[in-house]
């Protein structure tokens, strides 16, 4: 039997309705404060130059920079600190609690945050940042903007922290303040510059990530200098780790470089960024990549390109669900999220094979794909194994029925959401789009 891909025309508007996702929006900017002179240097791209001083002993960071042999002294440091999200916030509890330790260091604290923004069905819920309730937790004036528009920092502020804040800096905020700005993203920095990079980690099946520690540069999001790294290979991820974990755990990590940082001055200029940071390659030998923000449209399901169980996974992992459209007999689709699904052995499957027609929308709404899958319904357990990689009618040459399930990749899906229904077992709601091969 052999059954083509089918182009097919668009199938109309569709609502898709899909949860928010939290991306790390460090991109902000760094500019040299005027009273500090810049020293040339002809093959170094950062804007300025850094004198290392190495983590202490105890520290689980270290920084990538030269010996120092001189630590500069620092004022007592007025924080303006910007952030947003769970991942911010663990940062801001290290410095309140720096704060109360040492003030000699750490002397005054202020939070910058976004204002509420509508979210829910109807847009009628107001949310608020997670930031702004635990600087209300910790007694910290809080200070609610959506632009640096007609706005100064707070008197005497001479430092700037940003931590997935998601907001430009503009040059004259950072000017105004003495030791300028620095910035803690999840990745070994050059690699996934980016609001989303723990996301895109995850999504190429990094077993560890990186956090690094920079200035905030003026011209070009996450192109900081260096001031310190997580040592290689980096903080593992547990096999199978969801999104959440793997950023709380990357939070505190963030937080610890952070304060370590501060305690060893790496804020005071000059820098001297080592050359070897700007061409790193990826610990795990990937070529540098960006983490753009990461959209709901990046869960729908690309048949022809995720072509193992593993990568349907991932993204699982990501998004907490992945998405498709199915297409029953008459031609109607409807969208379907599979919400529980993992990859499974050949060896594993029992039930009856029938065949669905999945689409895949090609984002303008005009041109959609249409792939024909095997799919194992095991009417017991309420469970369908959907075949992955080659469609239907284009095995190789000599796989038969028989074979043919043996030499496939299959995604167990156990619960889905058909638009317009409750969340149901996967042969239950898959029902009305299976269709059974002829004879």
């Amino acid at each position: 039997m052999t059954l083509p891909i089918i182009r097919r025309p668009a199938l109309g508007f569709l609502h898709h309705h899909h949860r928010h996702h939290q991306h790390f929006h460090h991109h902000n900017h760094l500019v040299q404060p005027a009273a500090l002179s810049r020293q040339a240097h002809p093959l170094a791209t950062y804007p300025r130059h850094v004198h290392s001083r190495p983590f202490s002993s105890s520290s689980p960071c270290r920084c990538h920079q030269q010996q120092q042999q001189k630590k500069r002294a620092s004022d007592p440091l007025r924080i303006l600190f910007c952030g947003s999200d769970d991942f911010s916030c663990a940062s801001l509890r290290a410095l309140q609690a720096e704060r109360a330790r040492d003030p000699a260091l750490v002397s005054a604290l202020d939070v910058l945050v976004l204002p509420p923004r509508r979210t829910g069905r109807g847009f009628k819920q107001l949310r608020e940042v997670p930031c702004k309730a635990v600087a209300e937790e910790l007694g910290l004036r809080v200070h609610q903007r959506e632009t640096f528009r007609n706005w100064n920092l707070p008197d005497g502020t001479n430092l700037v922290v940003v931590v997935s804040f998601g907001l430009f800096v503009p040059p004259r905020i950072l000017n105004s303040a003495k030791y300028g700005g620095l910035n803690v993203h999840p990745s070994f920095l050059p690699d996934l510059r980016g609001p989303a990079p723990i996301h895109h980690a995850l999504l190429r099946g990094d077993s560890h990530i990186g956090i690094t520690l920079q200035t905030l540069d003026d011209k070009q999001f996450d192109h900081g200098a260096i001031l310190a790294q997580t040592p290689h290979p980096g903080i593992s991820v547990r096999p199978g780790a969801p999104l959440q974990e793997v950023i709380q755990d990357a939070a505190a990590r963030g937080a610890e470089l952070l304060v370590q940082g501060l305690r060893n001055g790496l804020h005071v200029p000059p820098y001297e960024s080592l050359l070897e940071q700007q061409q790193r390659r990826p610990p795990q030998g990937q070529p540098l990549a960006h983490a753009p923000k990461v959209t709901k449209a990046d869960a729908q399901v690309d048949w022809d390109a995720w072509t193992s169980g593993e990568e349907f996974a991932r993204r699982a992992r990501v998004f907490g669900s992945v998405w498709t459209h199915a297409v029953n007999d008459a031609g109607h689709e409807r969208r379907v999220l599979f919400l529980d699904a993992e990859p499974v052995g050949a060896g594993n499957l029992r039930g009856e094979e029938v065949i669905v027609e999945f689409a895949h929308d090609d984002g303008s709404g005009e041109d959609w794909a249409t792939h024909l899958r095997r799919v194992i319904v095991d009417e017991a357990s309420g469970t369908c194994a959907v075949s992955v990689g080659k469609a239907v009618g284009v095995e190789e040459e000599g796989e038969g029925d028989g074979a043919d399930a043996n030499c496939r990749e299959w995604l167990m899906v156990r619960r889905v959401k058909v638009d317009g229904k409750k969340e149901q077992n996967a042969a239950t709601g898959l029902r009305p789009f299976l269709r059974r091969p002829p004879l």
